[in-house]
């Protein structure tokens, strides 16, 4: 009985980690493949065949979030998604340094270029939005199309969570400790309908949370976000982005706000927008079903 209270308190804490295999046995499934990347070895899925699709999450998730839609999408499209470095069933780099976003797209174009990719579709979320829009100034020729979903890509106030985690007091403990009720927390904020989460939802992001090194990583991510996306110069590459993009956005995300989304349409020169009632950060996630038909409308425009 002592030691079920001292794990549970330590799951409560976000201190310790589950072990990897277990993680694999209970999130990794058939269609689960490793693609060894320098000294990281990138959890992904490959399904259905077709033109190629690939999905980048964002922070303090994994390519969980897009189960709908490759579901959705696989009869007709092949369906390549990564658990980012830092995340997932992937984990962290032995350099935590080498998470920086720049270095993101680095192992993005290495991963693709494992797979022998170098034609498709790029989706992003949130922090996989960032790389992706990078992704596209730095290897233009590759995409086809781009797609943001309440991407990160201007200087904006930071969602609590990340300013929390970032705080330069909190930020030294943070490291070591990730309370599983401030996870819990944050999923319940990139929702926009709180009643769409099931228990389920909250333990994966939970579990994932307490991969060996990812708790260090999204430290790190954060600490980043915090120097990043207060600074407004981060935004100065989009205006050079001229691939067709199709701009998607949840009109109750708290951690990107909307108002901050209207500068796409702006800078971007070739760009779709489209807002959704009701959900919040994650609508693929949230609203896969209605999402899923407005991405496939505009790659066979």
């Amino acid at each position: 009985m002592l030691l079920l209270i001292f794990l549970l308190d330590c799951r409560f804490l976000g201190i310790g980690s589950e072990p990897l295999e277990d993680l694999k046995a209970k999130y990794a499934n058939s269609e689960s493949k490793f693609a060894p990347i320098g000294d990281l070895n990138i959890h992904y899925r490959d399904e259905g065949q077709g033109p190629v699709i690939i999905l980048l999450h964002g922070v303090c998730s994994s390519l969980h979030t897009w189960d709908a839609w490759a579901e959705l999408l696989k009869s007709r499209y092949r369906v390549i998604r990564i658990d980012l470095p830092g995340h997932g069933l992937t984990g962290p780099p032995e350099d935590l340094e080498k998470l920086n976003l720049e270095e993101g797209v680095e192992v993005l174009n290495k991963f693709l270029e494992y797979l022998k990719v170098d034609s498709f579709y790029l989706v992003g979320n949130s922090m996989g939005g960032y790389i992706s829009w990078n992704y596209v100034l730095k290897y233009p020729n590759k995409v086809q199309k781009l797609v943001l979903i309440d991407a990160a890509g201007y200087a904006q106030p930071m969602p609590p969570m990340i300013a929390l985690g970032s705080n330069p007091i909190v930020s030294p403990f943070a490291r070591h400790m990730l309370p599983s009720f401030m996870v819990e927390k944050s999923v319940d904020e990139v929702y926009g309908d709180s009643s769409k989460i099931t228990p389920e939802i909250k333990t994966r992001y939970v579990d994932l949370s307490r991969r060996e090194g990812n708790r260090q990583a999204y430290n790190y991510f954060f600490r980043t976000a915090r120097e990043k996306f207060t600074d407004p110069k981060v935004s100065d590459g989009i205006k050079f982005v001229k691939t067709p993009t199709l701009v998607m956005w949840g009109k109750e995300d708290h951690w990107l706000k909307l108002e901050y989304a209207q500068n796409w349409t702006k800078d971007l020169q070739n760009s779709k927008f489209i807002t959704y009632e009701g959900a919040g950060h994650i609508p693929m996630e949230e609203i896969p079903d209605i999402t899923a038909k407005d991405l496939v409308q505009f790659l066979t425009l």
